[in-house]
């Protein structure tokens, strides 16, 4: 590694949840630094908590390190801390370098002048000559695509064009570290992966990040090294890989939790005897699912991108009878979050007296590690009556997904819908 950049020691900050108390509290703290005493005491007062306590961190040159954790966690305030914007109640922050730049969601930009004012302003800010931003604000405003709307006040603009505009005025510093607070997410994919490209040159060449973002595809991507910050606290530091396992994990112990203490969700649980409104046909129960096997084709622990057998092994009072086979797979929290369906219409199976097994492969299983639930169903061809069922007014079958996550199959964000994987029938 390179030289240490940034180091905080100690670094600590409190606050107070109540208006009177936070004034009292802060006239107090006047005076304590007229006593000479420049940091505050190791302890909380009624009503206060502590946002920030007793962060030691490292970032050297040429590294990203990675920041993530839930809302809340206090990632803000420490970003507030290290770039002097608050003071801290405890510790040190200690800068090896004057020049440091901050992109964060509003992209630094005012509101109130035009796209043309803030390049100068921005560039001036950072020691930038107005003999050379006159040379080169042709190609800054070129290069950020928003010719026809430069002279308009950036408050008009939308999120993806203040981006666009900054990105092109950032590109002409070069800075030894950037700070960028959740700035990658916006814009459109254009946009996000110009912005990548230059920051891996600028990385390539020497340059430090701190990148604070909810996006597990930018922080495997980018960062070197992560930081997983909970409670005002570092939970971990690590390679992007194991800190983002831990904190997923992490946040599902909690939702886990949350959902034995709630009274609600158990209320819920105990009054619902079926995940989904089913209706079964006439000749429901003449088929019965008897076992599934959920096996790596390798024969090792499944993990993320294996490539994985799925059978069902189930016994049947009907003969040559045409039917539907779907597989359904979630977690306690969320589910259905993907299927998996056999053929159907004119290109269907047919399942015959006494016992049969059916199987699927799917090439690479697109699930992050964890715990999956199984639920099957097997419907007849044309009607879609319901012949038999498991899972779903019984205990469903489980599986584990194991390994760290591979961001490349990450399907975090089909939490929103129902998706379809890829199955190769036999």
């Amino acid at each position: 590694m390179g030289k240490i950049i940034l180091e905080t020691k100690h670094l600590s900050k409190r606050f107070c949840r109540t208006h009177k108390l936070a004034l009292r509290y802060t006239i107090a703290d006047i005076f304590w630094e007229f006593r000479r005493k420049p940091e505050g005491e190791n302890r909380l007062r009624p009503g206060e908590f502590w946002s920030v306590y007793d962060v030691n961190l490292q970032l050297h040159a040429g590294e990203v390190l990675g920041l993530i954790g839930a809302n809340g966690a206090g990632k803000s305030t420490l970003i507030n801390l290290i770039m002097g914007i608050l003071r801290p109640t405890l510790g040190q922050v200690r800068w090896y370098t004057n020049s440091v730049v901050m992109i964060d969601s509003q992209a630094g930009l005012n509101s109130l002048q035009t796209g043309r004012e803030n390049i100068y302003n921005l560039l001036s800010m950072y020691g930038i000559s107005e003999y050379i931003i006159k040379n080169k604000i042709n190609n800054i405003i070129d290069y950020s695509g928003i010719q026809t709307f430069i002279d308009a006040p950036v408050g008009t603009y939308s999120t993806g064009m203040r981006l666009r505009l900054a990105f092109s005025i950032y590109t002409q510093l070069q800075p030894d570290v950037f700070i960028i607070d959740e700035a990658l997410g916006g814009g459109d994919i254009r946009f996000q992966q110009s912005f990548q490209n230059y920051l891996k040159n600028y990385i390539k060449n020497g340059g430090s990040i701190l990148l604070v973002s909810h996006d597990m595809y930018q922080i495997k991507s980018l960062c070197h090294r992560v930081i997983l910050f909970d409670q005002g606290q570092i939970y971990d530091i690590n390679k992007p890989d194991e800190i983002i396992y831990t904190y997923n994990e992490l946040m599902l112990g909690r939702e886990n939790n949350y959902n034995l203490s709630s009274p609600t969700i158990q209320n819920n649980r105990a009054t619902k005897s079926t995940d989904e409104d089913l209706l079964a046909g006439e000749k429901f129960g003449l088929v019965e699912i008897e076992s599934v096997e959920v096996t790596a084709v390798d024969g090792k622990d499944i993990t993320p991108g294996s490539k994985v057998k799925f059978q069902m092994t189930c016994n049947s009072q009907l003969d040559n009878y045409p039917i539907i086979i779907s597989f359904s797979v979630g977690t306690e929290k969320l589910f259905p979050m993907a299927m998996m369906m056999g053929k159907y219409g004119e290109e269907y199976y047919q399942i015959k007296q006494g016992r049969n097994q059916f199987c699927c492969f799917v090439d690479k299983l697109p699930l992050l590690p964890g715990k999956y639930q199984l639920k099957m169903s097997i419907l007849e061809n044309h009607s879609y009556d319901i012949l038999s069922l498991k899972g779903y007014q019984d205990n469903p079958f489980y599986f584990e997904v194991k390994g760290y996550n591979d961001l490349e199959l990450n399907f975090a964000r089909s939490y929103k819908y129902i998706f379809y994987i890829p199955t190769e029938w036999e």
